[in-house]
C-alpha cells in the first residue's frame, strides 16, 4: 500500500503596505506645522527637503518629487536670456562689461539698437576723396551724428583733411564728453532721451549709483543737439531785419554780389521780412538748397547753401518768420547763409537795408 503524501505549503501572506499612511501622517504634520508658522508653500517645501527627507527611511517619491521642483532653478526663456560669466566688475566704465555680451563671432543678436552688428564706438580715418555724406552713408549715420560725435565736425562740418580721426557711434545719435559735475539726468534732457536711454544702452557700462567721470564719453542713442543761437531782432524801422545773428564771412562785392553770414550748421534762418516764398528747393549755379520770398514792389530776398526749408512754397511769412536752417556746400569758408536783395531782378547790396554793419 502506497502512501501520497501531500505536502502543502502555507501561501505567502500579502503584506500591506504602510506607505500610503506614512503620506498622509507626513502631509498632515506638514499642513499643521504650515498653519502654525503662517508659510507660504515655497516654505514648506523647503522644510521637507531640509528636515523631512533625511529623516525618511524609505524613499517617498511623492516627497521627492515635490523637494526636486522647490531645488530646481528658474527656467527662463532662451531667446530674451544670455547667461554671462559672473564676476564682480571693478571698473563698469569700461569695454569689461560689455566684453561678454556678445560672441567671438560676431553673430548673434544684439539685444539693443545698433547698426550692422556695431557694439562700441569705432575710429575712422579720413581718405583723399571722402566727404561727410559719404562717411555717413557708409556707416548708417545721418550727418549730425557725426557732427555731434566730433566736436571739430559741430560747428563747421567743411574742416575735413585727409588723416583727421571720426568717432563713428553704433547707433544714430551722439556722442557726450562728461564734463565735471554732470549727472545723468543733466545729459539726457540736453539731448531730449530719457535717463533710462543712456543708462540702459549696454555700451556705455553704466551701474548705479552713476557716479560719472570727468572725460567719459556717453553714448545717446537716439539723442540730438539743439543749435541756440539767439534770434536775431525784428527792427522794424529798417527795410530788413537780419535773417541770422552770426558773422559775414564775405563781403558783397563785384564777384559775390550777396552777403554770406556764417553760422553752426542747422541754425535757423528767418525771413528779413514779410512776404510769400515763391521758391524752395535746390537752385542751380552753386546756390545749393534755396529758399525765395517775395517782399512785393519788385523786392526779393534770397537765402541760400541751407540744409533745408521749413516752409514750402506759396507759404506766407512774417518778418522774423523762420524759413530754413543753415547749411554748407563744401566751401573753405565753412556754413554760412549766402543772403541776397534783389529789386527788380537787380542784386544791390543788403547792407544798406539792413540795421547796422553787424548781423543782431
Amino acid at each position: 500500500m502506497s502512501l501520497n503524501l501531500r505536502i502543502s505549503r502555507p501561501r505567502p501572506r500579502r503584506s500591506r503596505s504602510n506607505l500610503p499612511w506614512l503620506i498622509t501622517a507626513i502631509f498632515l504634520a506638514l499642513g499643521w506645522v504650515a498653519w502654525l508658522n503662517n508659510w507660504q508653500p515655497d516654505d514648506v517645501l523647503a522644510f521637507v527637503n531640509r528636515q523631512i527627507l533625511p529623516q525618511v527611511p524609505v524613499e517617498i517619491p511623492q516627497l521627492k518629487t515635490l523637494a526636486l521642483k522647490q531645488n530646481a532653478p528658474a527656467q527662463l526663456p532662451a531667446d530674451n536670456v544670455r547667461m554671462v560669466e559672473e564676476r564682480v566688475i571693478e571698473n563698469p566704465q569700461s569695454a569689461a562689461f560689455t566684453a561678454d555680451l556678445y560672441s567671438a563671432t560676431g553673430k548673434d543678436d544684439i539685444p539693443w539698437p545698433n547698426i550692422d552688428g556695431r557694439t562700441k564706438v569705432e575710429i575712422y580715418t579720413v581718405q583723399a576723396g571722402d566727404s561727410l555724406w559719404g562717411i555717413a552713408d557708409k556707416f548708417g549715420l545721418t550727418i549730425d551724428t557725426l557732427r555731434w560725435s566730433n566736436p571739430e565736425l559741430e560747428r563747421n562740418p567743411d574742416v575735413l583733411s585727409v588723416g583727421t580721426e571720426l568717432r563713428i557711434l553704433p547707433v544714430v545719435g551722439a556722442l557726450h564728453d562728461v564734463a565735471a559735475g554732470e549727472t545723468i539726468e543733466a545729459i539726457a534732457s540736453r539731448y531730449g532721451v530719457t535717463p533710462d536711454d543712456i543708462t540702459g544702452y549696454p555700451p556705455n557700462g553704466l551701474f548705479p549709483p552713476y557716479d560719472l567721470k570727468a572725460g567719459t564719453a556717453l553714448i545717446i542713442p537716439f539723442g540730438q543737439k539743439d543749435i541756440k543761437l539767439p534770434k536775431p531782432a525784428l527792427s522794424p524801422g529798417t527795410l530788413l531785419a537780419w535773417p541770422i545773428v552770426g558773422s559775414i564771412t564775405t563781403e558783397f562785392n563785384p564777384g559775390h554780389k550777396a552777403l554770406d553770414i556764417g553760422a553752426p550748421y542747422g541754425s535757423i534762418v528767418y525771413a528779413a521780412a514779410a512776404g510769400t516764398i515763391t521758391y524752395a528747393g535746390w537752385a542751380t549755379d552753386g546756390y545749393g538748397f534755396t529758399v525765395i520770398v517775395d517782399h512785393g514792389n519788385g523786392r526779393e530776398t534770397w537765402y541760400n547753401h541751407l540744409k533745408g526749408a521749413l516752409l514750402n512754397t506759396g507759404a506766407v511769412v512774417e518778418r522774423g518768420t523762420p524759413v530754413g536752417e543753415v547749411g554748407s556746400t563744401g566751401h573753405s569758408t565753412g556754413p554760412h547763409v549766402h543772403f541776397e536783395l534783389r529789386l527788380n531782378g537787380q542784386e544791390v547790396n543788403p547792407i544798406d537795408y539792413l540795421p547796422g554793419p553787424t548781423p543782431q
